[in-house]
């Protein structure tokens, strides 16, 4: 165990990532099994990390203290879920179980980074490289999918790419995540060729975010991050003009504000006058939102077909308790009820899974589901809660929400109390990395299933390691100027 070189392992583990998940695609739909290798390599590292860290060091009981704390919660978590188990559930508990894992794994892996690579700034540099060197993977082997014609279709209806991979929505997550991280070379890397691959990366994830996937968090997710880029470069210049630090524009901040404005325009002015598969895709929700009639009004319905099938099943009591229960078929009306009263899309899924879930807590109206959550995959299809931070609460309950959502939440208030306070000093490194992570809070709430997904939780965490190193550096940096050390060269930052 002392030779174990950990932050190397660390890093290994996230330059195999978009490996494990191209494995995961491939096994699950070209040899049609229900699991991958991918699924017991995964945690092999972290395993063998957290085993080396709790023998190594002496808080033993604070760590067995802690994995009780998650055990016993997922120990009732899944007891109220199979309690409310019926006909209509989508999962079972062996499914339910692997939510509270991946969850989990997201924690164990936050302290792990933070642990090993804690103020280590030489080691702080190799995050970001690996990040490109991963991300380097991801892209070559999605436009690889495309031009051989191996990629997998975006959407049931054949439109977008996404390659070897699950989702769409999810490699969209991970390739802007990678971009905050891939901007910061910019500042901290001086070698030219770095530089040049990162700003091919930059290119040709733009080109598929933009173009070929066909998400909507493809499209303004990667306009966003060269926006928030331009952003942090014009703030930290403006800043230091008006501290007097620097008068003048120097010339590689006039080509780098340039180059990045006419990037994101022309990006605009090509999906507006050219069009993209995201485009696409919203017209044909356009045309088949008045396919579904409600034969109680008489107009276009503002829920699904099935969702307008099960009201009129429950209403002519068809429906018996052991299918769906009370509180669901209540739940199920008022949500019909509000989608008309409000005109809500009936593609719009989220905006209906968001207000049956908020029923559904009130209507069963029990301390210990408030607490401990209703599960999960409790529910019907399409009624299960995409958006992750509202999932995490009402389906995961109050306790799961503070034990998965809150360790990342509370790092991301302590970034931006040391922000405020030094906000003469920080940089466009501290900027980029704060703003990814604000994203990442973003995606979760839009998108769902972020902090769920390995890869794409891997990321968020090395976001927050080398931006808890940066703080660790600015608060380092002023109490060295409070003391009025002299050194000949004072703290970058």
């Amino acid at each position: 165990m002392k030779k174990i070189n950990l932050e190397k392992l660390l890093l290994i583990f996230i330059a195999i990532l978009p490996i494990l998940d191209m494995s995961s695609f491939l096994f699950r739909n070209y040899f049609n099994t229900n699991f991958s290798i991918s699924t017991f390599i995964r945690p092999i590292i972290p395993i063998i990390i957290i085993v080396i860290i709790f023998f190594k060091n002496k808080f033993k009981l604070k760590t067995i203290l802690i994995g009780l704390i998650y055990f016993i919660y997922a120990i009732i978590h899944l007891h109220f879920f199979n309690k409310l188990k019926l006909g209509i559930s989508f999962g079972t508990i062996t499914h339910e179980a692997q939510y509270l894992i991946n969850y989990t794994f997201a924690i164990l892996n936050l302290f792990i980074f933070l642990f090993v690579f804690y103020k280590k700034e030489n080691k702080n540099k190799n995050i970001n490289k690996i990040i490109l060197i991963t991300n380097g993977i991801y892209i070559l082997s999605l436009y690889i999918s495309i031009f051989t014609k191996t990629s997998s279709s975006t959407y049931i209806e054949g439109m977008g790419f996404k390659g070897w991979f699950e989702s769409g929505n999810s490699i969209s997550a991970i390739l802007i995540l990678n971009l905050f991280i891939v901007f910061t070379l910019f500042n901290k890397v001086e070698n030219i060729k770095i530089k040049i691959l990162a700003i091919i990366e930059i290119i040709l994830s733009g080109i598929f975010l933009t173009f070929l996937l066909g998400t909507r968090t493809g499209l303004y997710g990667f306009v966003l991050v060269i926006g928030l880029y331009i952003c942090s470069k014009l703030f930290i210049l403006f800043r230091d003009i008006i501290a007097n630090k620097n008068k003048k524009i120097n010339k590689k901040n006039k080509i780098l504000l340039i180059a990045s404005s006419c990037l994101v325009i022309c990006v605009i002015c090509i999906v507006i006058f050219k069009g993209s598969s995201l485009l696409t895709r919203r017209k044909y929700l356009e045309q088949i939102e008045s396919n579904i009639y409600d034969s109680q009004t008489g107009e276009p319905s503002h829920v699904t077909g099935d969702i307008l099938k099960f009201k009129e099943d429950i209403e002519n009591n068809k429906i018996d308790e052991t299918y769906i229960s009370k509180p669901m078929q209540t739940s199920i009306i008022e949500l019909y009820n509000y989608a008309n009263n409000h005109e809500i899309s009936n593609t719009d899924r989220r905006t209906q899974q968001l207000i049956f879930n908020t029923y559904l807590v009130k209507n069963q109206s029990n301390i210990f589901y408030i607490l401990f959550g209703n599960g999960f995959l409790n529910n019907y299809g399409e009624l299960i809660l995409e958006m992750e931070i509202p999932a995490l609460l009402f389906n995961f309950g109050l306790i799961g929400f503070i034990l998965y959502f809150i360790p990342f939440f509370a790092l991301f208030i302590y970034y931006i109390y040391i922000g405020f306070k030094n906000i003469k000093i920080i940089d466009t490194e501290y900027v980029l990395l704060i703003s990814g992570i604000a994203i990442s809070f973003v995606l979760s709430l839009l998108l769902g299933q972020l902090f769920f997904n390995s890869s794409a939780s891997i990321i968020i965490v090395c976001m927050n390691v080398l931006l808890y190193n940066k703080c660790v550096e600015i608060k380092s940096y002023t109490v060295d100027i409070d003391k009025n050390l002299k050194t000949k060269e004072p703290v970058t930052i």
